[in-house]
């Protein structure tokens, strides 16, 4: 309830009057007279008029001073709140990425948003019902399908979950589109920030309410961890960033296991730049075992991104197999460049039997017979494949004799990364149209020269021509470019060989460290029958019923378990400048958009002062009847 005069609450000052005016009275003057009974009624009002007496009756006083105050509070203009009513539904949805776990006003971001949006369940009814959205929850984000029970809606705003994903809204987005077929229909956003808000569909005509939670906030932040073993030593390199507006001295500590202090330095943060920590360890006795890069005595808003986790992972062997009929030996040298770690099998066509235990098979010369891409189990490098290749669909393929030259190159792929081979001449080549999950790495006038894709999960590399026989190319003589693409190829193989991948791979990842929100493909040859289980650093068991991992939401180390038996192991962490940055949501709203969002979140007023002057009428018909009845 509120009242729309509360000046008039200053007028229960005169209810003291009222009740004084009942002890107050006239006095009589004494006369002596010879009976009482004749003044008998006399003598009693009398009594009734001696002022400050003792009074006899309560309730009639009471009754009066009930009176005033009723008067007083109908002077008052009660009225009672009432939620408003749209004739539609909204849909809110809100923001519970990483950033939104920040301290604001001694809580998070997080509760702050929800208060707002149990506010507004509270302040607002929707004909067609409300529902509960989160940005990060599993397909469909709905949290509470459209009702219009309160209870359930506030339930669901209370169980929203904190993640330690990093924002990404558009799929949320194209949801909750789904559900708008009106133009009373209302979306509500709740986050921190508004910087990859998609646009909602045309189609939809219904913009997106911007709520904002949050304001600026201080951090320091680890955002790159890379973990590589050299020889007998590990490296560890970390780089945290400043968001604060002063120059900071904080301490980066390397534990073992997350609790093993092994090694601690200082590093000295300028506002606004990104500082580097290199560690070094020995191999011996900590392969296999999991780090943490924790920054300690940091007063930051945000404690998600001050600590960071690795793997001490073993060397693994790389296994390629080499068909062919000849002795290549540039191929088989540079093979064995590569590294230590690199163990080379070669047979002729004719020894190959399918499918090998193998990460790499290198087709030299064209395939066997009767060679399948669409079921090959093998990653596979074909050079001067000639002719000799099935795609399941027919395909153009043309033997160029006349001499072509390098015109274009996919610079973007790993492969070509500081690569050039513009204006190699090839005097021998094969033009084909690739398959539909191919691509062009290196082109001539005539068509794909080298061309890679992937397909059942495996990487092929295809050499249209032989870039080892000099009579056809220079490709040899290229150094280091020549070396260094097939060394990148390796490695573009190698990740591939790895159980546990990203299917979106970034750039400056280390083998086994993803970023929270990255769905991960697990895949276990050896042990196809078996349940493969994954345990979350919250101790959490999910079993997969798919090659596919989505639920990469906290940061720590992941175990994989094929039955009960510890498979492998994987880190996961925030590492996400524009997560960490914690700007403040602004937004600007046009006068259109604003009003409409204002009327909507107004609760209705409704007046009640007439009601309690009824009862004032009331009360006052009462104190009549009392007095003239005593």
């Amino acid at each position: 309830m509120a009242f729309l005069n509360p000046t008039a609450f200053y007028l229960i000052g005169t209810i003291p009057i009222v009740i004084a005016l009942h002890f107050l009275k006239l006095r009589r003057q004494r006369f002596v007279v010879p009976s009482m009974l004749l003044w008998w009624e006399s003598a009693e009002d009398q009594k009734a008029n001696v002022p400050f007496q003792r009074l006899r009756n309560l309730l009639l006083p009471f009754l009066q001073f009930l009176f005033l105050l009723v008067i007083i509070i109908s002077v008052a203009r009660p009225a009672l709140r009432i939620p408003g009513i749209i004739h539609g539904k909204i849909i809110f949805v809100v923001d519970n990425s990483a950033s939104m776990l920040s301290k604001e006003m001694g809580t998070t971001r997080l509760e702050l948003a929800k208060q707002k949006v149990l506010k507004h369940i509270n302040q607002v009814s929707a004909s067609g019902g409300m529902m509960i959205m989160a940005t990060h929850a599993p397909k469909p984000y709905i949290l509470q399908a459209f009702t219009t029970d309160k209870d359930k809606l506030r339930a669901a705003v209370e169980n929203i979950a904190p993640t330690h994903v990093a924002s990404r809204l558009t799929s949320v987005f194209d949801h909750a589109t789904h559900y708008v077929d009106s133009l009373q229909d209302q979306i509500y956003f709740i986050t921190d920030s508004f910087e990859n808000i998609p646009v909602c569909p045309p189609t939809t005509s219904v913009p997106v309410n911007k709520i904002a939670v949050g304001g600026q906030a201080d951090n320091i932040g680890i955002v790159h961890l890379g973990v590589e073993k050299i020889a007998d030593q590990y490296t560890i390199l970390a780089r945290i960033q400043n968001w604060t507006e002063t120059t900071n001295e904080i301490n980066i500590r390397l534990e073992l296991n997350g609790s093993i202090a092994i090694a601690e330095k200082p590093v000295i943060i300028p506002s606004g730049e990104v500082k580097s920590a290199l560690f070094s360890i020995g191999a011996e006795g900590v392969e296999g075992k999991a780090i943490r890069l924790h920054l300690f005595d940091v007063a930051d808003n945000f404690e998600l991104d001050n600590e960071a986790w690795g793997l001490l992972k073993k060397a693994r062997k790389l296994n390629i197999l080499i068909v062919s009929d000849t002795n290549q030996r540039p191929l088989i040298q540079m093979l064995r460049n590569y590294g230590d770690n690199v163990t080379l099998t070669k047979v002729s066509k004719d020894e190959y039997i399918g499918v090998v235990n193998a990460d790499v098979v290198i087709f030299e010369g064209g395939v066997p017979s009767g060679y399948d891409f669409l079921n090959s189990r093998e990653s596979i490098i074909l050079i001067n494949a000639h002719t000799e290749l099935r795609f399941g669909t027919t395909t153009t393929v043309e033997m160029i004799t006349t001499p072509v030259s390098v015109i274009k190159e996919n610079v973007t792929h790993p492969i070509m990364q500081n690569i050039s081979l513009m204006g190699l001449q090839i005097k021998g080549s094969v033009s084909r149209d690739l398959p539909t999950w191919g691509d062009s790495l290196v082109e001539t006038e005539k068509g794909p020269l080298i061309w890679f894709g992937t397909h059942a999960g495996r990487h092929h590399l295809v050499f249209e021509f032989d870039p080892f026989n000099p009579e056809i190319s220079r490709f040899s003589f290229f150094i280091p470019d020549a070396p260094l693409l097939f060394y990148q190829s390796l490695e573009w193989f190698e990740a591939n060989a790895v159980p546990i991948q990203s299917l979106t791979p970034q750039k400056d990842s280390s083998e086994q460290i993803f970023r929270t929100g990255e769905q991960l493909t697990i895949e276990i040859p050896s042990v196809e029958e078996s349940t493969i289980k994954v345990k979350k650093p919250d101790g959490k068991i999910i079993e997969l019923n798919n090659e596919v991992f989505t639920e990469t939401d906290q940061i720590g180390v992941y175990s994989v378990y094929a039955d009960d038996s510890l498979f492998d192991q994987f880190a996961v962490n925030l590492l996400d400048a524009t997560e960490s940055a914690l700007l403040p949501a602004t937004t600007t709203f046009n006068s259109e958009n604003q009003v409409g969002e204002k009327e909507l979140l107004q609760p209705l007023t409704r007046e009640i002062w007439q009601w309690t002057a009824l009862f004032a009428v009331f009360l006052l018909l009462c104190e009549w009847w009392f007095y003239h009845r005593t």
